[in-house]
């Protein structure tokens, strides 16, 4: 059995609060880790703190000093009252030179939702997890293992996970008494009923731990004595305060109407039932078939009813039964589309109704949690719910964007670069006939100083718009807008260059149910583009070379963010064909990503600043939500889109352009905006 640690010679558990006065005298002017213990994981739905630790590092001393000060643990041990705990919180965090704290964004709001300061936006503030993420982007961020592979055996606490065992130990003990999961016990509990010490001895190495990882990563976080250290230190500056940027925008969140949730639900389960029933007689099936099963419909399609097999999974090996397999078999049996639609509204009741409702708050408001690590191209992505993954064009997916609603005689700004990665394709490659493409007489004017950036902007609504894919299917395929096969062409070009920043080959057009080409014909198209656009090519080899003779094996992009590809050295050829791709897709997503992610920053900045009368709500892709009243929709629209521009000659001659769409109700309902109205 797992023992509890000893309280560490460096630590004290606080339950006598005239011991705070030193712990708040021990901190101040000096950089400052903190981190709370929480009864839960949702900050919006009352689990808040029960404690919380502090870490400084003296210069004379060996080690950080630790205090857990324990003040709402639901135990009968001794406990530090909570008026004079939060005091003395607030005195430390606000006279601190920095604050230190490892995935930084859960504490900030944790600590907002219970009414804790935790000091001025601006103090620096360093999050451990995000500099791990800068100095190497391709493994696991809990701070046990960093401790464990960055620390190694420097520290005084031997073991990494000795303490973190010890509470789970308990944990999992605990949860059996209750019959429940330890999941099912963490969701409810959170860490109140852990005992104090063995929670302090916790609390306390992951705040010690926090500072052993800064002084540790720091240097390497903003690449000293690296070629691009001077990017990096603008990188590093902007990773940091879009942790406080995306705390925001989570604490924010938005109105969700559950009502309409409910609704739904109730209305797709009766189209289920009508599809299901259509399907049986169609199909041939029993009552009890499970058409969400795979197995169920494998057996179906392929063995009884002897459809072609289309494609394999990659996993397992047997025969796919995916949505672009269902596309492809559409036109073998007329009972495909109705599984087609069934599994769609399958996926949309099961993740975005029921599922959704249970993450809104209280007060209506759904809070997304904004992933800034973890990514392969450096994207940001969301989780609880994932908003990237509600469907698009289906209409399951646009009724569960009608839920996403404004707050009364507000509208929500939707800003979105156009095209970002094909145009940053064309930067990074120097292509052709996507560079010329891209050519803006007004753009070249705000390059030149002609004119300035309002100017430019009402410039270029009259320039006549560009069909980059038309452009490329008429210079790679030949294709003339009066030809019959121009529609196809037109297509395979669009889907080839939405691809290639992908790392995508022939297949993608293959897979196409649209398209509906032979392989043979696929590698036609997907080699004559190539052919006519060898640029791509060559950039690809001098970045495979490049980082092969990296002792790293690595890349830096325009803003000195790093990307590890060791897959390039692999002896097995399929690995290192998707090394290949991964990276090339890293280089063209992950140069596109870093505006979004300096384009959140300037905006919170602004708003900060009170130069932008709203506030950003959400981030999907390459586009921020921005809420604001309905009367300053014009002004708020105009600055926004101003702001995610502002990145003139970054890109030689390629413009950034960011579009607008405005909704005075819900999602579902944007439209195109000029900023003007």
């Amino acid at each position: 059995m797992l023992l509890p640690p000893p309280i560490s010679p460096n630590h004290q558990i606080v339950t006598d609060p005239r011991a705070l006065s030193g712990i708040v005298n021990a901190c101040k002017d000096r950089v400052v880790a903190f981190d709370f213990e929480t009864s839960g994981l949702r900050w919006w739905g009352g689990q808040l703190p029960v404690g919380y630790s502090l870490a400084v590092w003296p210069e004379d001393a060996p080690a950080p000093l630790a205090w857990y000060v324990a003040f709402d643990h639901r135990t009968v041990e001794p406990q530090c009252p909570e008026a004079p705990a939060r005091a003395a919180f607030a005195d430390v965090m606000n006279n601190a030179s920095a604050i230190v704290a490892h995935n930084a964004k859960f504490d900030l709001n944790t600590g907002r939702a219970g009414g804790w300061d935790t000091g001025p936006t601006a103090t620096p503030l360093h999050d451990t997890m995000i500099q791990a993420y800068l100095i190497r982007e391709d493994r696991r961020f809990k701070l046990e293992k960093l401790a464990e592979e960055v620390l190694g055996d420097g520290t005084i606490y031997g073991d990494a996970w000795g303490a973190s065992k010890a509470v789970d130990a308990w944990i999992i003990r605990r949860a059996k008494t209750l019959r429940l999961t330890k999941t099912a016990y963490l969701n409810r509990y959170g860490h109140a009923e852990v005992p104090v010490g063995l929670e302090g001895e916790y609390s306390c190495r992951d705040a010690a731990h926090c500072l052993y990882l800064h002084a540790a990563q720091h240097g390497d976080a903003l690449a000293i004595g690296q070629p691009h250290e001077d990017q990096r230190a603008a990188l590093y500056h902007n990773e940091m305060l879009l942790v406080r940027a995306l705390a925001d925008m989570e604490y924010t969140g938005q109105r969700i109407d559950t009502d309409r949730l409910s609704r739904l639900k109730r209305e797709l389960e009766d189209e289920q039932g009508a599809l299901a029933t259509e399907m049986r007689r169609k199909f041939g099936t029993p009552a009890a078939f499970r058409w969400g099963n795979d197995n169920d419909v494998r057996d179906l399609l392929f063995t009884s009813l002897g459809l072609p097999v289309v494609k394999a999974s990659k996993k397992t090996g047997e025969a796919s039964v995916d949505r672009s397999v269902l596309l492809v078999l559409d036109g073998e049996h007329e009972g495909v589309a109705d599984l087609m639609e069934w599994r769609e509204l399958e996926k949309v009741r099961t993740t975005y109704t029921d599922s959704l409702i249970d993450k809104v708050d209280p007060n209506g408001r759904l809070h997304a949690s904004f992933v800034q690590h973890g990514t392969d191209t450096g994207r940001l992505s969301s989780r609880g719910p994932n908003l990237q993954n509600i469907p698009v064009r289906s209409s399951g997916g646009k009724r569960v964007r009608e839920a996403f609603v404004t707050d009364n005689g507000q509208a929500r700004i939707y800003c979105d670069y156009s095209q970002i990665e094909l145009r940053l394709l064309a930067w990074i490659t120097g292509c052709r006939n996507l560079t010329e493409a891209y050519d803006s007489r007004a753009y070249m004017g705000l390059l030149d100083d002609r004119y300035g950036y309002e100017s430019y902007r009402r410039r270029r609504v009259s320039e006549p718009s560009t069909d980059v894919h038309g452009v490329v299917a008429q210079s790679v395929f030949g294709a003339d807008p009066a030809d019959g096969d121009w529609k196809k062409k037109r297509r395979a070009a669009k889907i080839i260059n939405f691809g290639v920043p992908y790392g995508a080959g022939p297949k993608l057009l293959s897979d196409n149910p649209q398209l509906r080409l032979s392989d043979r014909e696929a590698r036609k198209y997907f080699n004559e583009y190539h052919r006519k656009n060898p640029e791509i090519a060559t950039t690809k080899q001098a970045l495979f070379r490049s980082m092969l003779g990296d002792k790293w094996t690595r890349f830096v992009n325009w803003a000195g963010r790093t990307r590890h590809g060791p897959g390039l050295r692999h002896p097995n050829e399929r690995i290192r064909a998707g090394a290949e791709r991964a990276m090339f897709a890293s280089l063209v997503q992950g140069s596109a990503a870093e505006l979004t992610r300096f384009s959140i920053v300037r905006l919170w900045t602004a708003q900060q600043n009170g130069e932008l009368p709203g506030v950003s709500t959400s981030t999907v892709h390459d586009e921020v939500q921005v809420d604001c009243q309905a009367s300053d929709a014009a002004e708020v629209a105009r600055k926004t889109q101003a702001v995610m521009e502002d990145f003139t000659g970054l890109f030689g001659s390629i413009p950034v352009i960011a579009d607008l769409e405005i909704t005075h109700t819900n999602w579902a309902e944007k439209e195109d905006y000029n900023g003007n109205e």
